[in-house]
């Protein structure tokens, strides 16, 4: 008990609650996470209320219940009640419900405060079978676990009106066992400093015309994200990308791998984990012209000459970094098979004296470059963990889970 006191001490927890048959184990629920020191809010549709009066929940947690989006007072309920949540449950998370968190609704108290929390959120659906095999409901399903959602259940068991099948809502202490696993994952890396890169380079051929490649600084992106939801504080070094900077991470530009190399030998030092997600140009011109080259003057001739190897240079110079930091790069590879995946990651591994090198398959469809998927492996000097198809937002977590075990 020791240990979900100390996952739960302090922590606040939004919890949703739905008009299910299963609303009556969420009461177990919200008794167990308030003893164990969770500050518990509960937010419930009208349809739960047919179930469990909001006067239990409000007895057990110790504040009013969320019913509505309206207030007499000057603040917004459900910006009040999402903001600064550690962790959010959906629980029963029915059909409705669940469709529209991926739709992103907000007609009700309930649906806008799901869609107002930043913290992780956790599902627990709950339903008859044949809504929870719908094809409708699969694909919700797969857009939230897409998302990074948590998702507990369901099990098979016994269902209202005495059926039976596949859509029961886990038990109570599963969820709250679920949850603690959560915020004991996303505290992990609590007071830790991370350096990632992210994003194409560009090397400059005149003022008009580069050298690039297509990355679309996704991977490095979402990697940042995770780290600073996870407690840490995060520098992202970021080449060229359309992304929206990530929320909580401090974003430092750079265009070129000079510039790149520049910027993170700045930053180095400081940082407990550096991470090469970046796709930095191997070459650029010798020599980039000062004004625009002319189409009728004929094809340049355009010499290549290697760029600084950041990762090298940082993997075998001690001084540029942290004592005891962790240095972890990325390698995209046009191979198809898994253990030439592997074999070219601890090549890799080796010659740049990496901690970890994660290796992705680019040239296929869904993995790599602008998709939002990867084909990847993650091999240290003593283990190989094998992905095969993942998410980026996947990648990034178990990335995040060996970097926190390594720490």
């Amino acid at each position: 008990m020791q240990d979900l006191h100390e996952a739960f001490g302090g922590k606040k927890i939004v919890l949703g609650v739905t008009g299910g048959i299963a609303a009556y184990k969420v009461v177990q629920v919200a008794r167990d996470m308030a003893q164990l020191g969770a500050d518990v809010r509960v937010v419930m549709t009208r349809s739960a209320e047919r179930f469990v009066g909001q006067q239990t929940f409000a007895a057990l947690s110790g504040h009013p219940v969320l019913t509505s989006l309206f207030s007499s007072g000057a603040d917004v309920p459900h910006v009040e009640l999402a903001r600064g949540a550690d962790l959010a449950i959906l629980a029963p998370a029915t059909a409705n419900s669940i469709a529209k968190v991926v739709a992103g609704m907000a007609d009700d108290s309930l649906s806008a405060t799901f869609l107002t929390v930043t913290c992780p959120v956790l599902i627990a659906p709950a339903m008859h079978t044949e809504m929870w095999q719908n094809p409708a409901t699969e694909h919700n399903m797969a857009v939230l676990a897409g998302r990074g959602y948590y998702i507990v259940g369901p099990t098979s068991g016994a269902l209202s009106s005495g059926d039976e099948g596949m859509g029961r809502m886990v038990e109570p202490a599963e969820i709250v066992s679920e949850a603690a696993e959560i915020l004991a994952r996303t505290s992990s890396l609590t007071g830790k400093r991370f350096l990632i890169t992210a994003g194409g380079t560009r090397e400059a051929i005149d003022p008009v015309r580069y050298i690039g490649n297509h990355s679309s600084g996704r991977m490095g992106y979402v990697l940042a994200e995770e780290a600073a939801r996870r407690g840490a504080k995060v520098i992202l070094v970021s080449g060229s990308t359309h992304l929206i900077p990530p929320v909580g991470v401090e974003v430092v530009k750079a265009s070129s791998a000079q510039e790149m190399h520049d910027a993170v030998l700045a930053h180095a030092s400081d940082a407990d984990v550096i991470v090469k997600a970046a796709a930095v140009a191997d070459f650029r011109p010798e020599i980039a012209a000062d004004s625009k080259l002319k189409k009728d003057a004929g094809p340049p001739e355009v010499r290549l000459v290697p760029t600084v190897d950041i990762l090298k240079e940082l993997g075998h110079s001690s001084g540029l970094r942290k004592p005891g930091g962790i240095l972890v790069g990325f390698a995209a590879e046009t191979v198809r098979d898994e253990e030439q995946l592997v074999e070219l990651a601890r090549h890799k591994l080796e010659i740049k004296g990496a901690d970890m090198v994660v290796a992705n398959q680019v040239g296929v469809p869904d993995s790599g470059f602008e998709v939002p998927t990867n084909r990847a492996v993650i091999v240290t000097r003593t283990d190989v963990d094998r992905l095969g198809l993942v998410t980026k937002l996947g990648l990034a977590k178990r990335l995040l889970d060996d970097i926190a075990g390594l720490l």
